[in-house]
């Protein structure tokens, strides 16, 4: 029986498709080009996983970077195995993110029913500590700070840090509006977009037993569009 799914499941593929399909137990990294495909492997190989293999679906964890990938990553495996594979995890990095500070929130000083902010959101918030700080817009957009702060915070770059290497003036006005920023979302019980990112990595870092926890469950890691990752997303 299994022999006659498995020709069902790694129908139509080519060689170097099929031998990532089925590989099941550590590393694997596919290099290939637009349109090659490689959706159609993760997916397969997720089918695979849980049909032949016999791993059991909440042990999948499976990230890619569009909510609309995430869905049809889910509908084909799904049409695949003939079923909802329940209890796994697939999700873009920050939904993943988002789902797991829901379910610790207290760790990070929100409650489980904080706001995300979308990038006006953030701005308005940005704005109004350069005001407090007295930092002319005129001198220093906003929007210039707020990039400057995205991009600090997918690198894992914190406030202290980001004030010892700041040599510019235009850093040096970043830095009083970083240092405010997350004790002015935490009152707000707000997160912005990069949040997603970096209080999951601060959790996992400061509260082993949450990683454990993780490291536990997700056996089989799969990542689409892998080369893309920052340095949070990895």
């Amino acid at each position: 029986m299994s022999m006659l799914l498995e020709e069902k499941l790694t129908a139509g593929l080519n060689p170097a498709q099929r031998e990532a399909v089925l590989h099941v137990n550590g590393p694997l990294l596919v290099l290939a080009g637009a349109g090659s495909g490689k959706t159609r492997v993760l997916t397969t190989r997720i089918a695979r996983l849980i049909d032949i293999e016999g791993v059991e679906p909440r042990q999948i964890l499976a990230v890619t970077f569009t909510n609309k990938a995430a869905g049809e990553m889910r509908e084909r495996i799904g049409r695949l195995l003939g079923s909802e594979p329940a209890g796994m995890w697939v999700g873009t990095f920050h939904a993943i993110g988002a789902r797991m500070l829901r379910a610790s929130a207290h760790l990070v000083g929100r409650t489980p029913a904080f706001t995300i902010y979308d990038q006006d959101d953030s701005l308005s918030v940005i704005k109004r500590l350069m005001e407090r700080h007295k930092i002319s817009p005129k001198q220093f957009t906003p929007r210039g700070i707020q990039s400057a702060l995205s991009d600090a915070k997918n690198s894992l770059v914190t406030p202290a840090e980001y004030e010892r290497l700041a040599m510019d003036p235009f850093a040096k006005a970043v830095v009083p509006v970083y240092h405010s920023l997350g004790e002015a979302l935490q009152l707000a019980n707000a997160v912005d977009f990069d949040d997603l990112l970096v209080l999951p990595v601060r959790m996992l870092q400061q509260h082993p037993n949450k990683l454990t926890s993780y490291r536990d469950r997700f056996r089989y890691i799969l990542v689409d569009e892998y080369q893309d990752t920052n340095r949070a997303q990895y």
